[in-house]
C-alpha cells in the first residue's frame, strides 16, 4: 500500500460502510483543506488527494516538537490485532489497532500499529497494558514524525514511543479528567474513529465524554461481540449532559455499562449521590443495532466542591473553542457567572451529598486555582487556557518547570510572546521583556521567537479543525482572518 494509499483506502471502506457518514467526512475535510492549505498555508499540513487526482481525500498533520498519547485499559478498550493481506494478497501484514487518547490534540483517535510494533504491543508479556495504570507516551522527534490522518488515526513512522516523565504524565491525566469534553455531535465529529481490516469497517466509534449520573442499573450482566472479543456489560439508564448552541441540558437513554465498572459502581454506598465524569462510546456495526457503552470512568463526583471544577472545565473548553484569543478566554468575573448559570440549569439532575465544600464560600477561587496548569490567572483576573499542544513545545525546550511556581512563570512570558503575534512583528517580540526572560534562561531568542510563531500557527490550525468538525454549519463559528496581524 502507497503511503497515500492507508486514506484511500479506509476513505472507499468508509463509504461502504456508511454513505451519509462518508459525504460528511469528505465534506468538513474539503473545508478544512481550502482553510489550512489554500487559506492559510500552513505548513504543518499535507494533502492527499483522490486516486485519480481529481480533488482531496485527506490531509496529515505534522508536528515540529513531540506529541503525547494516553493508554490505559479503558481507553484501549476496543484494541484489536488483525492480519491484514496486501499486494493482492501475496504478502500478510500484522496491523494493530489501538484506541488512544491523543492529549496534545484533546481528543481520542486510533493508533495504528504495523508489523513488530502490532506484535509487541500485543504481547501479553511486552504489552504497555500489562497492569491497570494509565499510562503516557511520548512520540518524540525524528526525521520521520508522527502524524495525525485527518481519518482520525495515528502513525508512529519514526517516532519511537518513550514512556513520559511523572510531571507530564500528571498533566495530561489532568487534562482528560478535567480539559477534554466531547459533547454527542451528528455526522463526522471530534474522536469519530473507524476499526476496520482490509475489506470492511468492522465498528465505527464515537465518543462522548461528560458527566453522567445512573438512572436505573440492573444487576444481571450479558455479553455480546466486539472487535473478535466478548465484552461483559450490564443494561443501565444513563443521564448524560449534552450541549447545543451553547444551551446546556440533560438527557436520558439507554446504555450499557462494562461488567468491571459496573460492579465497582454497585459497590459504592453513595451511587445514587454521584456523578461520573466518564466517556460513552456509540458503537455502530454493519446490519446490528447500534449501542451506548460506557468504557471509562475518569472520576466520580461527590461534592459540590466536584461539580465545580467539572463545570469549570467544561465551561472554560467552551469558551476556548470559541474564543478569538490564542489563549484568553475571559476574566473571572466572566467564567463564575457561566458556571454558576450552567449549575443552576443542571444540579436538579446531579445530586450530591452535603460536604464541607458547600459551607466555603470562596469555593469558586480554590477550584479554579485547582485547575492549573490547564488554566491560568494572569493580571488583571484573565483566564488564560493552555492548549496541550503547548507541552510538547515547553519540553523540546526544556522548560517543563520543576513546580507549579516555576512552570506559572514560564507559561505567563510564552502566553505573552504569543499574543504579541497578532499585532506587532518579529523585531518587536524579540525585543520585548518576556523574549529576554527566555534568553536568561541560555535560550537562543531568535531561534525560540520562530519557533513560537509557528507554535501559534499550529494552534490557530488545530483550534480551526476542531470547530469545523463540531459544527454542521457551512462555516466555522468564528473567522480565523481576524487571528491575522
Amino acid at each position: 500500500m502507497t503511503d497515500a494509499g492507508n486514506e484511500q483506502h479506509l476513505a472507499l471502506l468508509l463509504k461502504s460502510f456508511s454513505k451519509n457518514m462518508y459525504l460528511n467526512y469528505v465534506d468538513k475535510t474539503d473545508r478544512i483543506i481550502n482553510k489550512c492549505i489554500i487559506g492559510e498555508n500552513y505548513s504543518s499540513v499535507e494533502r492527499i488527494r483522490t486516486p485519480d487526482g481529481a480533488g482531496d481525500i485527506a490531509f496529515r498533520v505534522k508536528f515540529d516538537y513531540p506529541i503525547y498519547i494516553t493508554l490505559s485499559h479503558p481507553i484501549c478498550r476496543f484494541r484489536s490485532h488483525r492480519n491484514y493481506p496486501m499486494r493482492e494478497r501475496l504478502f500478510i501484514a500484522n496491523l494493530g489497532l489501538v484506541p488512544v487518547f491523543l492529549s496534545s490534540l484533546n481528543e481520542m483517535t486510533v493508533l495504528k500499529l504495523w508489523g513488530d510494533r502490532a506484535e509487541e504491543f500485543f504481547n501479553p508479556q511486552n504489552s504497555p497494558l500489562a497492569d491497570t495504570q494509565i499510562r503516557c507516551w511520548e512520540l518524540r522527534e525524528s526525521s520521520t514524525p508522527a502524524d495525525f490522518s485527518s481519518m482520525n488515526f495515528l502513525r508512529q513512522n519514526g517516532s519511537g514511543p518513550e514512556v513520559a516523565g511523572k510531571r507530564l504524565t500528571e498533566i495530561y491525566e489532568k487534562y482528560f479528567r478535567l480539559g477534554y469534553w466531547s459533547f454527542p455531535k451528528k455526522g463526522f465529529s471530534p474522536s469519530t474513529h473507524f476499526l476496520h481490516g482490509r475489506t470492511h469497517i468492522t465498528s465505527q466509534v464515537k465518543i462522548a465524554k461528560s458527566l453522567y449520573v445512573i438512572d436505573e442499573i440492573d444487576k444481571k450482566s450479558e455479553g455480546f461481540e466486539m472487535e473478535g472479543k466478548t465484552i461483559e456489560a450490564v443494561r443501565v439508564r444513563l443521564g448524560g449532559l449534552g450541549e447545543k448552541d451553547g444551551r446546556y441540558y440533560f438527557t436520558y437513554f439507554p446504555a450499557f455499562i462494562d461488567t468491571e465498572i459496573a460492579n465497582k459502581m454497585i459497590a459504592r454506598d453513595n451511587l445514587s449521590t454521584s456523578f461520573i465524569n466518564g466517556i460513552v462510546a456509540e458503537v455502530l456495526r454493519k446490519e446490528k443495532p447500534r449501542l451506548s457503552l460506557m468504557t471509562v470512568v475518569a472520576e466520580y463526583g461527590e461534592s459540590y466542591f466536584d461539580i465545580l471544577v467539572s463545570l469549570i472545565g467544561i465551561i472554560a473548553d467552551k469558551k476556548y473553542a470559541d474564543a478569538e484569543e490564542i489563549s484568553y478566554i475571559g476574566t473571572v468575573d466572566d467564567l463564575r457567572e457561566s458556571v454558576y448559570n450552567l449549575y443552576l440549569d443542571i444540579y436538579k439532575n446531579v445530586k450530591v451529598g452535603k460536604t464541607l465544600s458547600d459551607t466555603i464560600s470562596n469555593s469558586f477561587d480554590i477550584a479554579l486555582n485547582a485547575m492549573f496548569p490547564i488554566l491560568i490567572v494572569a493580571e488583571d483576573q484573565k483566564v488564560m487556557m493552555i492548549h496541550p499542544l503547548i507541552w510538547g513545545f515547553l519540553k523540546k525546550w526544556d522548560l517543563i518547570g520543576k513546580d507549579d511556581d516555576e512552570q506559572r512563570e514560564i507559561l505567563i512570558h510564552l502566553l505573552s510572546i504569543m499574543a504579541l503575534q497578532k499585532t506587532t512583528g518579529f523585531s518587536k517580540m524579540f525585543l520585548t521583556d518576556d523574549a529576554e526572560y527566555f534568553a536568561s534562561r541560555r535560550i537562543n531568542k531568535y531561534q525560540f521567537i520562530r519557533a513560537t510563531m509557528k507554535l501559534v500557527q499550529d494552534i490557530r490550525m488545530c483550534r480551526m479543525m476542531r470547530q469545523i468538525l463540531e459544527t454542521s454549519d457551512e462555516k466555522p463559528a468564528f473567522d480565523l482572518d481576524k487571528f491575522k496581524k
